[in-house]
C-alpha cells in the first residue's frame, strides 16, 4: 500500500495521498515535505464524503466515484474504497487532471492491496 501512496505522491501536484479508514483515521500515508498532515485532514474528509454520498443518494444515483473540493491554497480529491477511503491533497486545481488519471491507474493496486 505504502508505495501506491508513495507513487500518488510522486505524480506532479500531489502534496499528500492518504488511506483512511471509514470513520476517518489515517491508515497509512505518503506525503511531501512541508504538506499538510493527513490527520488534521481525515476525519473532515470523511465527512464530506458521507455528505456527498447522502446528497447522490437524494439524486437517485448509485454510487460515488469521487469528490473534489476546491481551496485557493489547495484542492482535496476524495475516492471511496471497499472499507477505506482515499484522500489526495493537490497543490491546486491545475493538478486535477494529472491527479484523476494517476488515481485509475492506481486503483487496481489498491484493490488488490485491500483485497
Amino acid at each position: 500500500m505504502r508505495e501506491v501512496l508513495e507513487a500518488l505522491t510522486a505524480t506532479r501536484g500531489v502534496l499528500v495521498a492518504a488511506l483512511l479508514s471509514e470513520d476517518g483515521f489515517v491508515v497509512e500515508e505518503a506525503r511531501k515535505e512541508g504538506a499538510p498532515e493527513p490527520g488534521l485532514l481525515s476525519a473532515r474528509a470523511v465527512t464530506v464524503l458521507g455528505t456527498a454520498k447522502a446528497l447522490g443518494q437524494t439524486l437517485g444515483q448509485q454510487a460515488l466515484e469521487e469528490v473534489m473540493v476546491e481551496y485557493p491554497e489547495g484542492a482535496l480529491l476524495l475516492a471511496p474504497l471497499p472499507g477505506y477511503h482515499l484522500l489526495l491533497f493537490l497543490e491546486g486545481v491545475r493538478s486535477l487532471g494529472r491527479a484523476r488519471l494517476a488515481l485509475k491507474r492506481a486503483l487496481p493496486q489498491l484493490w488488490e492491496a485491500l483485497a
